[in-house]
């Protein structure tokens, strides 16, 4: 018998990032990009069927692969989820190998007068594209989940003065309540490239001090009386702050430009 390592490790690929997407569906515990290198742990793994080795694929060490697996899934050891999520494993992949041989009799000639051999097994493409299909799905699903939400937290900003008038998109903080300590008044962080053409005197600037995890600072912020802003289905909001400038870029895909502290809501 010919087996094609390349076609063997892609096929397994498939089959353990299935596996651990519909296990972790189930559980509805979140997991990681690293849920990738996980199905790539489990399809070298077949591997050791080249091998004769008694211990590579025994039972416990099955299971030592399983668990390895699910912990770089999640990216933590919880030893209740991690139990949890081997049982699932272990049930959907034993379903799932149930299902497959089941469909092979469809294909294959069985007597009990006979030992029952594979020999021809087209469906199994079938199986590995609707396994492929459910992946993709569940990406794309995520994607527009994730994308929904965010949406939702965008707010539109208008920034007017007599020199100029800018229209940019902010992101809503929910966990940002930064405000001016003098005026007491809240923050909307710009992109600093945005406030170029502002006109602010020096003596006409605040200093907003900071705190995030891992760093501290002050932040440079000016007051101007025409401020808007407008969430989705909502009317046009005049809001008193303090505009401060950003050194940094605020979102890699440029979907805002601004982040709003809760207070200004």
């Amino acid at each position: 018998m010919i087996v094609y390592i390349d076609i063997l490790l892609i096929e397994n690929f498939i089959v353990n990032l299935f596996l651990l997407l519909i296990t972790f569906k189930v559980l509805r515990y979140k997991y990681y990009k690293t849920i990738y290198l996980a199905a790539v742990i489990g399809s070298l793994y077949t591997l050791v069927l080249f091998y004769d080795n008694k211990i590579l694929v025994s039972i416990p060490f099955k299971m030592i692969v399983a668990i390895l697996m699910i912990i770089i899934s999640m990216k933590s050891i919880n030893f209740l989820k991690t139990i949890k999520s081997l049982l699932t494993f272990i049930i959907s992949s034993f379903i799932l190998c149930g299902l497959t041989f089941s469909f092979s009799f469809l294909e294959n000639y069985y007597s009990v007068f006979n030992s029952y051999s594979i020999s021809n097994y087209s469906l199994k493409y079938l199986i590995l594209a609707l396994m492929c299909f459910y992946i993709v799905s569940i990406k794309v699903a995520d994607y527009i989940k994730d994308r929904a939400k965010v949406s939702s937290f965008i707010y539109d900003i208008e920034v007017s003065s007599a020199e100029k008038t800018i229209f940019i998109k902010g992101l809503l903080d929910t966990g940002n309540a930064l405000r001016e300590p003098v005026t007491n008044l809240p923050c909307i962080i710009v992109e600093k490239d945005f406030l170029e053409e502002f006109n602010v005197k020096s003596n006409e600037e605040f200093t907003i001090p900071f705190r995030t995890i891992g760093e501290e600072g002050n932040l440079k912020g000016f007051k101007i009386n025409d401020v808007r802003i407008r969430g989705a289905d909502m009317e046009w909001k005049v809001v008193d702050v303090i505009i401060c400038r950003c050194k940094n870029k605020l979102s890699k895909e440029n979907e805002f430009n601004a982040l709003l502290s809760r207070g200004v809501i």
